[in-house]
């Protein structure tokens, strides 16, 4: 649980210095956010649906980790 939480803090601060640094060469808070999504909307099908599956197998294994660990514990 807590590689997936300091995953998604990572990921978080990285898009937001991402934002900021938009913001600070002069694009509006639009301009930025459509600039950090823009590499997911030029994807074609395959690529999406193979970036959901290498996110679905990675929560997967945080979560089976995490499962063996609570099994060891009992």
């Amino acid at each position: 649980m807590k590689v997936l939480g300091i995953s998604l803090f990572i990921g978080s601060i990285l898009i937001g210095l991402a934002i900021e640094m938009d913001m600070l060469m002069g694009f509006t808070l639009r301009q930025s956010m459509r600039n950090v999504l823009n590499p997911f909307r030029v994807m074609e099908t395959p690529e999406t649906f193979i970036l959901f599956f290498i996110l679905l197998l990675w929560v997967l294994d945080v979560l089976a980790a995490l499962f063996l660990q609570k099994q060891k514990k009992t």
